[in-house]
């Protein structure tokens, strides 16, 4: 598992299912985006942002397994 606080960028896999805080680059001074969650499935890939592309950073806020790869769940 990552340590608290890595910060991963677009084209990374995600390391661990969770809720990722999304850390958007600034544009010419301003703030593009606020800082957000999303959530984010393990083995996937980031993406990039739409407005600032590949200078969009995430970090893991909150690690939680994906039912479908959860034990106690049947999987069909």
């Amino acid at each position: 598992m990552e340590n608290k606080g890595d910060l991963f960028k677009s084209g990374d896999t995600v390391p661990t299912s969770g809720i990722y805080d999304v850390l958007h680059d600034k544009l010419d001074g301003d703030d593009h985006a606020h800082t957000h969650h999303v959530t984010a499935v393990r083995g996937e890939v980031f993406p990039q942002c739409r407005g600032c592309r590949d200078s969009v950073r995430f970090r893991l806020h909150l690690p939680a397994e994906h039912i479908a790869a959860h034990d106690h769940f049947e999987h069909k």
